[in-house]
């Protein structure tokens, strides 16, 4: 399987060469950008079918001199990454359960400045079209819709902060509390 992928990928790479008289700068965009991802994925697929290839003549090397045992090597190797993985998974996930915590307050404070800034920019512009004496019927209008926005921005902002809470009080519930919780209330707080 992984030889069959590496050819189609080499094929592929080279039809698009062809196709483009062997030049790179020729390529349009979308031409380069499957060339990258096709690259890419040959440098995933070729070290794998090379340390395929290197662990089975290992293997049979290994066989030939410890017999049957030589099964004892691979087993150990995945029970020894088995018992790691065990063993971190839990600081693993809590390491990347915060930088994702993080990430999601930083994309929440960058929206609520957005948010708040528009809010302020709608308030003022709304405060200069009321002090104006002279309103036609269309700034009139105008101003209806920029009530409205007004309005609709302090509902996404109040939204936003229950989701933001939501969002902490998942990320500081134990998992085993949260889902305790589900089964009692029937329904998520989220």
């Amino acid at each position: 399987g992984t030889a069959t992928d590496i050819g189609s990928t080499l094929g592929r790479i080279t039809m698009i060469f062809l196709r483009n008289g062997c030049r790179r700068s020729r390529m349009n965009i979308v031409d380069t950008a499957e060339v990258g991802v096709d690259a890419r994925k040959l440098l995933v697929l070729a070290p794998m079918l090379l340390c395929f290839l290197l662990g089975t003549v290992a293997g049979a090397y290994l066989f030939t001199l410890i017999d049957v045992f030589a099964l004892l090597i691979p087993a150990s190797l995945t029970g020894f990454v088995g018992l790691c993985y065990m063993l971190f998974r839990q600081r693993l996930k809590g390491y990347l359960q915060h930088i994702e915590t993080e990430r999601l307050n930083k994309d929440f404070e960058n929206i609520r400045g957005t948010l708040e800034r528009a809010q302020m920019f709608l308030r003022s512009f709304n405060a200069t079209h009321r002090t104006s004496k002279d309103c036609s019927d269309k700034e009139g209008e105008n101003g209806q819709v920029v009530i409205e926005l007004e309005e609709g921005f302090e509902d996404m902002l109040e939204r936003m902060r229950d989701i933001e809470e939501g969002i902490e009080h998942f990320c500081h519930t134990p998992r085993s509390a949260f889902s305790q919780h589900e089964r009692v209330s029937g329904q998520h707080d989220i």
